[in-house]
């Protein structure tokens, strides 16, 4: 029997499928002790004909547009008591489900282990202000025990996750969190596993970063519900914005112009996301990507 299952959902995820594949080859653990699942969620490109070209790799289809519709098709298909989620644009570290493994031993009743998500630039930056702001304000796996927990790197008991229903499959974005919070109120601890590393690449344009911020928008709008439902969402997207621009303004490391960089595009993000909670409340559906 397997002793922990890793579940990849893709979404034309052709060109950066493989190297998370590569990196999931090379686990120290031995390779019939894992199970490895990718979920196709409606590709138009070969991230199939890429999975299938690894041999043991389970490759299944999820029609339903999202990737918690996708992850919890492969929760269904586990075979093993520990599921670990990683994404197709990730690199696990060769210790990787080593050290999920261990940190499971040492945590029994654990809800989720959240390991730590190193960024990595996978082209040269001609503005590093995307990459600064990337690193100040993505993936603060450290805080796990407050809901921020990336399914980017992410292991819970596999019963846990299917008495819970898994994942919101409506959600485009913010399940992760969503899910989190709901292990954590089923009495289950979130815990931060430093040991536990996967490397994910910066989103190195504005495009990429206004796409993202689009997508947790939409995500935060569908999560929201009841009365005064847009200044909710504006309220929170305020204060957040004002708790980043006082982060960047005391960050060590920056130079004072890279400072200011960082600033002026919270303040331009923090628009996006408003006009897109304003398109929401029109009646446009959040977008996936």
């Amino acid at each position: 029997m397997f002793k922990v299952a890793v579940v990849i959902p893709v979404w034309n995820g052709q060109a950066v499928l493989e190297r998370c594949l590569d990196a999931l080859a090379r686990q120290t653990v031995a390779r019939d002790t894992f199970q490895l699942i990718v979920v196709d969620n409606g590709s138009t490109d070969d991230s199939i004909a890429v999975a299938r070209r690894y041999p043991g790799v389970e490759v299944l289809s999820e029609e339903r547009p999202g990737s918690y519709a996708a992850r919890n098709l492969g929760i269904a298909h586990v075979q093993a008591p520990i599921t670990a989620f990683t994404d197709a644009d990730c690199v696990p570290e060769p210790d990787w489900l080593e050290q999920v493994l261990k940190a499971a031993e040492a945590n029994p009743g654990f809800g989720v282990l959240a390991g730590k998500i190193d960024l990595f630039d996978e082209i040269a930056q001609e503005d590093v202000v995307f990459a600064d702001y990337e690193r100040l304000f993505s993936f603060p796996q450290a805080h796990a025990a407050r809901g921020n927990c990336a399914t980017a790197n992410w292991a819970s008991e596999t019963a846990l996750l299917r008495r819970l229903g898994g994942f919101d499959a409506a959600l485009k974005s913010g399940g992760d969190r969503q899910m989190a919070l709901r292990i954590r109120d089923a009495g289950a601890p979130l815990i931060y596993v430093p040991e536990m590393v996967v490397r994910h690449p910066v989103r190195a344009s504005r495009a990429e970063l206004v796409r993202k911020r689009q997508r947790l928008s939409g995500g935060r709008w569908d999560r929201t519900e009841g009365r005064r439902r847009l200044a909710r969402v504006l309220g929170v997207t305020a204060v957040d914005t004002a708790r980043r621009l006082r982060r960047a303004a005391v960050t060590p490391g920056l130079s004072v112009p890279r400072r200011l960089a960082v600033m002026k595009l919270t303040v331009e993000l923090a628009g996006v996301a408003a006009s897109e909670f304003f398109n929401l409340a029109g009646g446009r559906k959040a977008v996936r990507d």
